[in-house]
């Protein structure tokens, strides 16, 4: 015992010292002997210490693979609790353990790889037994997790944590990990239940709690998103707790935005979401369309516009996942379809067009000026615009300005077709008296009326007019040799196609005798 107690002080002095570092490097070749020949008769101070050791040994991802033997990650997982049929005689040591294994978990394959083999039911076992604890069951523990039933309530919040954490870095690195558990409703069901423990009162005033539910849901997330066939039923149950955070008033945002990617992976549940009420339920709800119950809708847009005024630039993409949900959704239903125009791109006034489509407070200006940002949130955002206007070229560039909609319209070949006749439901509800007033006067590159500027051309002669094309064609001619922009024309395809010269670019323009030819 004096031995273990001299081993642990050494261990608090090496942690101490400025050079630790090189310290711990030097150990490498001898720790993992060390710490499986005297762990299993330590004391629980120096099974604490050996374990904060490994721990911080598990940083280096230089040093990983010779650190973790077999016999080192059977003696951590059995630390840890979760290795089938080994006892357990301090909860202090399996909490210590829980630490040292995330970090293990996220940098080494060997313990991924012993921990779905032997250790992954067991882990989820205990989450499921702490919940049962949590919720006041009389049956919580059964005889593998005895260890727990004297423990106080904050240290199994504790253990909750790492067991969470635990769970999601082993299904973020393992597909085969992740079809295990999205086959056995049994075990995904664990996280759910961990969801709706969590959430069971809103507000959440624990954090605690709101930490776990974020957890939860990144793991059902994990679960989920490589799956291709699954139980709709259980993931419907998934998507309607999601839905019941994203609609309360009284959840964090960044907690929404969790349900919200989760939501992006199971999109044949969107639909059930904005389920269709009879009169006495529509008497009930607040958010009511064509006999539709628009609560999910509505509270979806609010947060959205919440996130844009509050998400920097470079962090912008991080809201892919909102365009990706309301696109799917609005594909899909109808009455969310027509909701969701309303609330974004309204029937246009003459107001609207005074300034620059990307300017103001609307969740309209918000959105397009996503679209004069790179990244695939620009694309998500180009893409809801196109399906709220039933990918009508002509109805998304009285909406957007061509300018802001050209990169959308190039991807999918839709350059051809700005010049279309517009559809009959392209001025249905989508314009005002006021702005039919106004609409010849609007700019169809930048979507609004610019203010009157004097041409510079007035003033000029033939020749300083012929001089000034020359010199511009030549400037074009330059940067396009230097590789800065490529010019481009309009393929059959709709889509852009290189030019070698600048000339190229009228070549099929007519001229003035073939414009003023009467001839078909």
């Amino acid at each position: 015992m004096e031995e273990n107690v001299l081993n642990a002080a050494v261990i608090e002095k090496w942690k101490s010292e400025s050079n630790i570092e090189n310290n711990l490097i030097s150990l490498k070749s001898s720790i993992k002997d060390v710490f499986v020949s005297q762990f299993s008769e330590a004391s629980v101070e120096y099974k604490c210490a050996l374990l904060e050791l490994i721990r911080y040994l598990c940083r280096d991802k230089n040093i990983i693979t010779p650190l973790f033997s077999d016999n080192l990650v059977e003696t951590l997982l059995q630390a840890g609790g979760i290795y089938p049929d080994h006892f357990i005689d301090s909860l202090e040591v399996v909490i210590e353990a829980g630490k040292c294994l995330n970090n293990a978990l996220l940098n080494s394959v060997v313990v991924r790889t012993v921990f779905e083999k032997r250790c992954e039911q067991c882990l989820i076992g205990r989450i499921q037994a702490m919940i049962k604890h949590f919720e006041g069951s009389q049956e919580s523990y059964i005889e593998q997790f005895s260890y727990l039933t004297d423990a106080s309530n904050s240290m199994l919040e504790t253990l909750l944590f790492f067991d969470l954490r635990m769970a999601f870095i082993a299904s973020a690195h393992s597909i085969e990990l992740q079809k295990k558990w999205v086959d056995d409703n049994d075990k995904t069901n664990a996280f759910l239940e961990v969801l709706k423990f969590s959430c069971q009162k809103l507000p959440i005033i624990d954090p605690r709690k709101s930490q776990w539910a974020s957890d939860a849901l990144r793991v059902l997330f994990n679960i989920y998103c490589h799956a291709q066939i699954f139980d709709v039923d259980f993931a419907q149950e998934c998507a309607n707790e999601c839905a019941r955070l994203i609609r309360s008033n009284v959840v964090e945002d960044d907690l929404k935005q969790d349900a919200v990617h989760f939501l992006t992976i199971v999109r044949c549940c969107l639909p059930p979401l904005c389920p269709e009420l009879n009169e006495e339920e529509q008497k009930h709800t607040t958010k009511v369309y064509d006999g539709y119950d628009m609560r999910f809708v509505d509270s979806l847009l609010e947060v959205m516009s919440r996130k844009i005024d509050k998400t920097p630039q470079e962090e912008i993409d991080m809201l892919t996942s909102y365009f990706a949900t309301l696109m799917d959704l609005c594909k899909n239903h109808k009455a969310a379809r027509r909701y969701c125009r309303l609330k974004v791109i309204p029937p246009l006034k003459a107001e609207h067009v005074e300034k620059p489509p990307d300017e103001g407070k609307t969740l309209r200006n918000k959105i397009i000026k996503i679209l004069t940002l790179n990244g695939p949130c620009k694309d998500a955002a180009a893409e809801f615009l196109f399906v709220l206007c039933k990918r009508s070229v002509p109805r998304l560039i009285k909406y957007t300005g061509f300018g802001h909609s050209a990169g959308l319209l190039a991807n999918y070949g839709f350059l051809g077709a700005i010049n279309e006749q517009k559809r009959e439901s392209d001025s249905e509800d989508s314009e005002t008296e006021s702005y039919n007033e106004v609409r010849n006067k609007v700019h169809p590159v930048t979507g609004y009326i610019q203010p009157d500027k004097v041409n510079p051309l007035d003033n000029m002669s033939d020749e300083q007019k012929e001089y000034e094309a020359i010199k511009l064609a030549n400037a074009m001619d330059k940067l396009m040799s230097e590789g800065i922009f490529q010019p481009s024309r309009i393929g059959p395809d709709g889509k852009p196609v290189p030019v070698g010269h600048v000339n190229e670019l009228i070549k099929d323009f007519p001229n003035e005798e073939e414009k003023d030819s009467d001839s078909d």
